[in-house]
């Protein structure tokens, strides 16, 4: 089992004044310097590479579909939020985070780095 470390990506005040990301809305947050897209859909957050699989395009460029689907910007490739599976027929992944909601916000966790993936 991989260790995480959590960050918290959203305040209290941001979730609660609905401040965050529109419904149906991906955007690119960089976080211990680590592109994430992060998105909503039915009105619940997810959190994945920011990178498609297949070009590397920036997944928070790009749009969200009626199914929560993450339409890549440059070949218009869709991952699913939820899982990160290429729903498009090209067998891609795109690494999913787990996200929490504690009483200050809304928190991402990232796998901790071995000692030597630090140099």
């Amino acid at each position: 089992m991989t260790s995480l470390s959590w960050h918290r990506i959203v305040t209290r005040y941001e979730v609660e004044h609905d401040l965050v990301l529109p419904e149906l809305t991906v955007k690119t947050i960089v976080v211990e310097g680590k592109k994430i897209c992060l998105g909503r859909f039915k009105n619940e957050y997810y959190a994945l590479d920011d990178k498609c699989m297949h070009a590397g395009g920036s997944l928070g460029e790009g749009k969200c579909d009626l199914n929560g689907n993450v339409i890549c910007p440059f070949h218009r490739y869709k991952y699913n939020m939820v899982t990160g599976k290429n729903t498009s027929g090209e067998g891609y992944y795109a690494n999913t985070h787990p996200l929490e909601t504690r009483e200050d916000g809304i928190y991402i966790g990232l796998p901790v780095k071995k000692w030597w993936q630090l140099f």
